[in-house]
């Protein structure tokens, strides 16, 4: 009989709805508990994902002494990652956490030097990133010849404040009590959305191996702040022969994909973050394009929960994945402290 992977969900944000969503799907995985101090949440989650009173907790801590738990999925604010990856790892509960996996490099670093001593799996809920669409993307990039590449750009954000505008002046005042706009809760763009096209960025600069992304500097920051939240930034920077510039924002809607560009061609991957039968990969020579389009159904998410499971009844832990998020943490550190 088949290994069936058990899933605990902490926080339940939109994060863990769109996973919830997904595991009537999948046939390597079952959702058996969910955690949350909001009632109204816990009781509408409980109703629609079929779960039972017991493994219902209003007490965070409760849900890691389920010894049925296999792994559980952190959808808290991400000033809380660090605390609940150390408790899970605490109970040998392996965890994915929304992304980003912590707000800066020091507590990366703690919660690494944990992993290390136990061995269980850690990973960082980009969801985008298990989707065939994805590494159909970087295929496309890994045959370029990266000594003619000269810039690579990459945008996500969107208006996250709303509110009407007048002559260019928004009249609706940014909340500081939502996740988003609360510096304590680790709110701001950088962190929020900042690490879709930073991720994306060190795939691609992985691809290419000579030691691209450790020669990556910022030369140029361009930042939007309110109430200590940045709203809007803007990075320059340069790895050898290439330029690079990452944009994120909470208040814009921003193109969300990426541009390469070489002396010969642009390589465009639209909607690459949020995958969908609008994601398409574009390849430009001479004015001539040739588009490829998402034709997986599937979301993102379902390809999320199944190759996880999968990870973990084959016992088999990625540990150059893990690279990478260490990777994205110290270059989201990095950009932070520009801000």
């Amino acid at each position: 009989m088949n290994r069936i992977i058990k899933w605990g969900l902490i926080g339940l944000g939109n994060a863990s709805f769109n996973l919830a969503s997904e595991f009537k799907n999948t046939n390597n995985s079952e959702l058996i508990a969910i955690a949350s101090k909001t009632k109204d949440k816990l009781e509408q989650f409980k109703k629609k994902f079929n779960i039972s009173n017991q493994n219902a907790y209003s007490d965070y801590d409760n849900i890691f002494k389920n010894n049925d738990i296999d792994v559980i999925f952190i959808g808290l604010p991400n000033s809380m990652h660090e605390h609940f990856c150390l408790k899970a790892l605490e109970y040998n509960k392996n965890v994915l956490v929304e992304k980003p996996i912590t707000n800066n490099f020091e507590s990366f670093l703690r919660i690494k030097k944990e992993f290390l001593k136990k061995n269980l799996l850690v990973e960082e809920g980009t969801a985008n990133k298990y989707h065939p669409f994805y590494t159909d993307a970087l295929n496309v990039l890994s045959n370029l010849d990266q000594s003619k590449i000269y810039k690579i750009k990459s945008s996500f954000g969107n208006d996250a404040l709303g509110g009407k505008k007048i002559f260019g002046f928004r009249l609706k005042k940014i909340d500081t009590n939502k996740r988003l706009f609360n510096q304590s809760l680790g709110g701001g763009a950088i962190l929020d959305g900042g690490i879709y096209p930073v991720s994306l960025i060190v795939d691609i600069l992985n691809l290419y191996q000579n030691n691209y992304f450790e020669n990556f500097a910022i030369n140029k920051c361009l930042n939007k702040i309110s109430n200590n939240i940045d709203l809007n930034s803007k990075i320059f920077g340069k790895t050898k022969n290439i330029d690079i510039e990452i944009e994120t924002s909470l208040i814009d809607n921003l193109d969300n994909n990426l541009e390469v560009y070489t002396k010969n061609e642009i390589i465009k991957i639209n909607n690459i973050f949020n995958i969908s039968s609008n994601s398409s990969i574009e390849t430009i020579i001479e004015n001539k394009t040739d588009k490829k389009i998402n034709i997986i159904e599937n979301n993102s998410y379902f390809y999320e929960i199944k190759e996880i499971s999968q990870l973990l009844i084959e016992n088999n832990f990625f540990r150059e994945r893990f690279d990478k998020i260490e990777k994205n943490i110290k270059f989201l550190s990095n950009w932070i402290l520009r801000k």
